[in-house]
């Protein structure tokens, strides 16, 4: 997986917390918060309204050379996923009337449900465009552009028990990832993600970022580093004149390539 669907994953989920009808309860990768089981009934292990958030398949074509499809860097066509479920079992009771409900005034019906989870749909968009939200804008400058958003529902019933979700599949333009090696500038979008990441109590994001620096550590050459960035093999390198020349240190640069003087083909016994 690269680096940046790593980032933009977690970025997402960051962007999310605290700023929808579910609170915190926003889940990294937890595919397991809205499952289907044997019997095609739709089951879920979360106690309370949630949000799964995970990235899955992406899709890159040699339709721009530029991109250096052969280096593995390109992300390309990246599919981001968001679900946000809500069952009967997950609704609060008015002490008064012991009757259930989803939000204060609102029952426990199929429609209250319906309500909710269009609501949280729509806190979600906001709070991925939201200006003022730093982790969203990290997760935008991830991507190049949005490609394609689907919306999609489901609901059942599941022993008794009734559950609805809904589901934004968000396909994105993401980065190239940076070749290791490669110092960031501070304004990079990764370079942010990780001073971003720092800022947070939370240990597992530390190894996550710990892991990602480490991929990108050590110092090549220039020279290596365009092998890397393109993919090139070193026989296309020595014939670009990428490579330094045997016998000359390996951080030389290259400033200037001066052929050598043009020999006349003479035929044989002939004239020039």
């Amino acid at each position: 997986m690269s680096l940046h669907r790593i980032a933009a994953r977690i970025a997402a989920v960051q962007a999310l917390l605290g700023r929808t009808s579910v609170g915190d309860n926003v889940l990294d990768s937890q595919i397991s918060a809205l499952d289907v089981d044997a019997e095609g009934n739709f089951v879920t292990d979360q106690k309370k309204p949630f949000i799964s958030v995970y990235s899955e398949g992406s899709t890159v074509k040699d339709s721009q050379p530029q991109q250096a499809l052969r280096s593995l860097l390109p992300n390309g066509s990246t599919v981001f996923f968001f679900e946000t479920g809500i069952a009967a079992t997950m609704t609060e009771v008015d002490p008064e009337t012991d009757e259930s409900f989803v939000v204060p005034g609102m029952p426990s019906t199929d429609a209250s449900f319906e309500f909710a989870l269009d609501m949280t749909m729509r806190q979600i968009g906001d709070a991925l465009v939201d200006p003022e939200n730093e982790w969203a804008e990290i997760f935008r400058k991830l991507c190049v552009s949005f490609l394609d958003t689907e919306r999609s529902r489901a609901s059942g019933d599941n022993k008794g028990t009734r559950m609805a979700a809904h589901q934004l599949k968000l396909t994105v333009d993401l980065k190239p990832d940076p070749p290791s090696g490669q110092p960031l500038k501070a304004t990079h979008p990764l370079a942010m993600f990780f001073a971003k990441a720092a800022e947070l109590d939370d240990p597992v994001v530390e190894a996550q970022v710990a892991l990602m620096q480490a991929q990108l550590a050590g110092t090549p050459f220039s020279w290596e580093l365009d092998i890397a960035r393109y993919g090139m093999t070193r026989t296309e390198a020595d014939n670009l004149l990428i490579v330094p020349p045997a016998g000359a240190e390996d951080d030389i640069d290259i400033s200037e390539v001066i052929p050598s003087d043009a020999t006349p083909v003479v035929a044989d016994g002939g004239a020039p």
